[in-house]
């Protein structure tokens, strides 16, 4: 399955732990789709907490993109 921007994979979601967006879809491919679960296997949103609401988005827009037709 590929994320809805395929071009964004490399970007930095948890700067604290240096989480990227391909980690987190990676997870989601593997049926890891929790926040919480993710943060375990990743160390995002464990720190400053800021970027939780990007993780939220990422799974949103990914489960969003693997709904449609095709994706």
């Amino acid at each position: 399955m590929t994320p809805l921007n395929p071009d964004r994979n490399k970007d930095v979601v948890c700067h604290c732990s240096g989480t990227t967006r391909r980690q987190i879809t990676a997870l989601i491919d593997d049926g890891i789709d929790h926040p919480e679960n993710i943060s375990r296997m990743t160390g995002a949103g464990a720190g400053c907490g800021a970027c939780e609401t990007v993780i939220l988005d990422v799974l949103s827009e990914y489960s969003q993109s693997a709904a449609k037709p095709g994706g």
